[in-house]
């Protein structure tokens, strides 16, 4: 399967195209049409699987270190982000071409983004849960269970800005994933909107 996945990522970047069709990959790969079904549906299932295999490479290299348990959600999410940005970095070139290509206007995903996606969403709850029973999130009704959603359009937001930055070794994009989940996990923590609405709740009930 890695063998495909490389010969993918060359073919488009040789033809500055996807495959036209699995046969005509096939022949460019060496191997029989029926061998790549062996593996994959179709060459859109390739696509998602590359990054899907990226991000499981992100999340196993983080979330099995010996620190990581004695993150604070914040710093999980951070490392996340900041690794997901460091695995495709070796890839750039290939990974404009595919967000140039298909992606569309932010809350939309590209579809081959559609298995790292519901990773990156599973992962992301899992963190959130955690900072709620550690006090570090706050538990919103009808809110909590978005937070992951919201932090997958955080996750598009910096990619997209990564691969338009032009700084030296992209440091832009390092303020830019500080600024970002560290807003993002300012908005979940508990604000004087809360207090209000807490307040609020006091005197209905004690009216």
């Amino acid at each position: 399967m890695s063998t495909l996945i490389q010969t993918y990522i060359q073919y488009t970047l040789e033809h500055n195209k996807r495959p036209e069709n699995v046969y005509l990959f096939s022949k460019a790969a060496g191997i029989e049409e029926k061998t790549f079904y062996d593996s994959f549906a179709s060459l859109e299932a390739l696509e998602d699987e590359i990054f899907l295999q990226w991000f499981q490479e992100v999340k196993q290299d983080i979330t099995q270190s010996e620190l990581y348990s004695s993150y604070a959600s914040r710093e999980k999410m951070l490392s996340i982000f900041f690794g997901w940005i460091e695995k495709i970095k070796a890839n750039r070139t290939f990974v404009k071409f595919m967000f140039d290509k298909h992606l569309k206007p932010l809350p939309n995903y590209p579809r081959f983004l559609k298995k790292m996606k519901e990773e990156f969403i599973r992962l992301s709850q899992e963190i959130v849960q955690t900072g709620i029973d550690k006090q570090e999130v706050t538990d919103r009704k009808y809110v909590s269970d978005k937070y992951g959603e919201a932090l997958w359009v955080n996750m598009l937001f910096v990619t997209g800005f990564w691969l338009k930055d032009q700084s030296t070794a992209f440091e832009k994009t390092d303020e830019a994933i500080e600024r970002s989940v560290n807003l993002a996990f300012d908005l979940m923590g508990r604000s004087p909107l809360d207090s209000m609405i807490d307040f609020g709740k006091f005197l209905f009930q004690n009216r």
